[in-house]
């Protein structure tokens, strides 16, 4: 979440001030600083108090304490900032390239200015990406709404279709069969399936809302099959979505796709906190089936840049539930787990000889050459160039045996 710009969030890293600084008086140097791109793998970093200036256009401050890197945080950056000597920080343009002035003390510059702010720059241990907010999916479009209210009991054989269908019982009761089983709804209930042949029994003064709909998303909505039980405030949503459906502007239209799309992501964020109780359950079973199919979706995107978020999104859990499900089960995090596996990758690439070690750091998403190879001699105990010539030497030596 991106945090407010106000001297209260700020002051643990600096403070705000208004009108620009007089630079010959104050004895500073101001550096011109250019920011394209959305990813940054450096984060600036001085002995003492420098002054960021706003730039015109759209842009995030984005902070780490000096004790801790990987403790990032963002800002809005709506005003001059004074940071605090040790702070580690860069700017993050958000719609735009931006241009924004760094303003540092004459007696803690650097007199080549190229090489002074290269050597006070400190590289992250992976590259940080913003993320905007967006959603998982968007509704395309609602194909068909609308209410039944039937007296006497009765069945209903409905024909498979491709698109997804939504039932919600106002009143009464009724069952439904389908291929993952019978499921029984009542008042307030809901369910939504896909593609199914469906045999629904009404009971007697059973009131109930149907509407078929598409999303732009490839994969079948998660929360399919499963009957929810609706809050007041999604009785009060899906009510709205059954107003509009009889009128015929293009405003209430879109309205109801605005309904039925907060409708699906409430529902999507209740499964998704069952879900994550039902992990740290003792539900060994569940747990191990997702921790397999995380596996094999981060090995199958190994030369990738796979973000945490991007692992969420694809198996619609929280991050926490994420970080639970490996220290648990592997007792590592995601993304230890994630630069393992890809450093075991790196010396089978080595081995192959097809790339050079840049382009194999570039291949698997490193920020750089120089954080891959130290990353490599941490774990292996060699160096890259080390490895390939070992490699080299052990597989002319196989040729000659043969």
């Amino acid at each position: 979440m991106i945090n407010q710009t106000s001297t209260d969030s700020l002051e643990a890293f600096g403070s705000c001030y208004d009108k620009p600084l007089h630079i010959q008086k104050l004895s500073f140097i101001r550096h011109e600083i250019s920011a394209s791109s959305r990813k940054i793998d450096i984060l600036f970093t001085f002995p003492c108090e420098v002054y960021v200036e706003c730039p015109p256009g759209l842009a995030l401050l984005l902070v780490a304490p000096a004790e801790d890197i990987t403790d990032l945080h963002t800002f809005p950056l709506r005003q001059n900032i004074k940071l605090s000597a040790g702070t580690r920080f860069n700017l993050i343009p958000l719609a735009s390239p931006v241009t924004w002035h760094l303003l540092v003390p004459k007696s803690c510059a650097n007199p080549a200015e190229d090489a002074g702010l290269f050597s006070f720059t400190e590289e992250l241990p992976s590259s940080y990406t913003y993320q905007p907010v967006s959603v998982p999916f968007y509704l395309k479009q609602i194909l068909d709404c609308w209410f039944t209210r039937q007296t006497d009991a009765c069945r209903l054989m409905k024909a498979a279709h491709k698109f997804y269908e939504l039932i919600y019982v106002y009143e009464g009761s009724l069952t439904i069969t389908l291929a993952s089983g019978t499921h029984s709804l009542y008042a307030h209930d809901l369910i939504i399936y896909h593609s199914d042949d469906a045999d629904i029994q009404l009971g007697a003064g059973c009131s109930y809302l149907t509407v078929v709909f598409d999303v732009s998303q490839k994969k079948h909505l998660y929360i399919l099959d499963h009957v929810f039980h609706c809050t007041s405030e999604m009785q009060q949503i899906l009510w709205k979505l059954l107003i509009e459906s009889p009128e015929h502007s293009y405003y209430t239209r879109t309205l109801m796709l605005c309904y039925l799309q907060e409708v699906l992501l409430l529902l999507m964020q209740f499964y998704e906190t069952r879900n994550h109780k039902t992990l740290l359950s003792d539900n060994k079973a569940a747990q191990n089936d997702l921790l397999s199919e995380i596996l094999v979706y981060m090995n199958k995107h190994l030369t990738e840049q796979v973000t945490m978020e991007e692992i969420c999104h694809e198996f619609y859990i929280s991050r926490s539930t994420l970080q639970t499900l490996f220290k648990t089960h592997l007792n590592t995090s995601p993304k230890n787990y994630l630069l393992n596996i890809k450093l075991q990758k790196s010396k089978e690439l080595i081995r192959e000889n097809q790339y050079t070690i840049s382009e194999i750091a570039y291949k698997l998403g490193f920020s750089s050459i120089h954080y891959f190879s130290r990353l490599f001699k941490k774990y292996f105990n060699t160096t890259p160039s080390a490895y390939a010539r070992k490699a080299a030497k052990n597989e002319s030596s196989a040729q000659s045996d043969l």
